[in-house]
């Protein structure tokens, strides 16, 4: 047995199959998995017994889980398998993991035989992922929906019958009606994909009879994530005024921090976080943006001029 700590690693491979089988997930238990598949190498030949602490997990996925959150959430976990279609003639209702034990704060499991196939000595086409992309999006379909469209981002594009997408996340009978749908899941699922990850996306809707039956995403390589958006920000612009939040101008210092311009008192961690998410949003507005574009006018109108 093979026991070793979570390591600083971000990267998964998952192949075709195991991206667009068929489950559903919560938030806190698709992150465990996420979380977990960063541990397996591609130079392992079978899967091994991972340990950590809690205070592990949530230092690497920036949670703030309990041991009674994490222990309902590997029993909601283990009754939730997925169904892999491993070819037309062939499918496989399995868990993820065989077990998981929590003795005196460490916790110990192992993923399921039965996923080795699917997860060790993969062959066939596969996905890279970054964990960091994955655990800031704060809507479950979201992740699963990023993962399906990572793997055809060089292509550009990926369509699904409204009911096959449906299907593959298994949605709520609630979710079936593709109003609620596309509030809920699609336009939510753009949101967080947008802000947070590596892609951006556009839907088109296809319809028939005015009843939409097909989804198309169109994918292109996002330069305009949060993480990429402060690192500008940081880098180009410390110290000039940025947006009003409530109420109050923002700045960043050259030490990369939000603070108040009227009494240059920092933000709290908390307080910075929603701050840097709501200058994204409004990215478009802010002072030094308007500025450019009001010199750009007044440039445009002296030459029309």
């Amino acid at each position: 047995m093979e026991n070793r700590n979570l390591s600083e690693r971000n990267y998964s491979r998952q192949p075709h199959v195991l991206v667009n089988a068929k489950y559903a997930l919560n938030i806190n238990e698709i992150d465990i998995i996420l979380t977990l598949l960063t541990e397996v190498y591609k130079e392992d030949k079978e899967f091994k017994d991972y340990s950590f602490t809690l205070a592990d997990f949530n230092k690497k996925t920036k949670k703030t889980l309990t041991s009674r959150d994490l222990n309902s959430c590997i029993k909601s976990l283990m009754g939730k398998p997925l169904e892999l279609m491993a070819s037309n003639q062939n499918w496989i209702i399995v868990n993820w993991f065989s077990y998981f034990e929590y003795n005196k704060g460490v916790i110990t499991c192992r993923f399921d035989k039965r996923l080795k196939p699917f997860l060790l000595d993969i062959k066939e086409r596969f996905i890279i992922s970054d964990l960091r992309h994955i655990l800031a999006m704060r809507s479950s379909y979201a992740k699963r929906i990023y993962l399906l469209l990572k793997e055809y981002s060089k292509i550009g594009k990926r369509t699904f019958d409204v009911e096959e997408l449906q299907t593959i996340l298994k949605v709520p009978k609630s979710l079936k009606t593709y109003s609620n749908f596309k509030m809920k899941v699609l336009i939510r699922a753009k949101k967080d994909i947008d802000k947070f990850s590596d892609i951006k996306i556009e839907l088109q809707e296809v319809k028939q009879l005015r009843k939409v039956v097909k989804i198309t995403f169109i994918i292109k390589k996002n330069d305009t994530d949060l993480k990429t958006f402060i690192q500008i920000i940081r880098e180009l612009y410390s110290n000039q005024n940025l947006h009003k939040y409530e109420e109050r101008m923002l700045k960043c210092s050259e030490k990369g921090l939000l603070y108040w311009s009227d009494t240059l008192h920092h933000l709290s961690k908390d307080k910075a976080l929603k701050a840097w998410e709501y200058l994204h949003e409004n990215r478009m507005n802010l002072e030094f943006i308007k500025e450019n574009r009001r010199e750009l006018e007044e440039t445009l109108r002296r030459l029309e001029g």
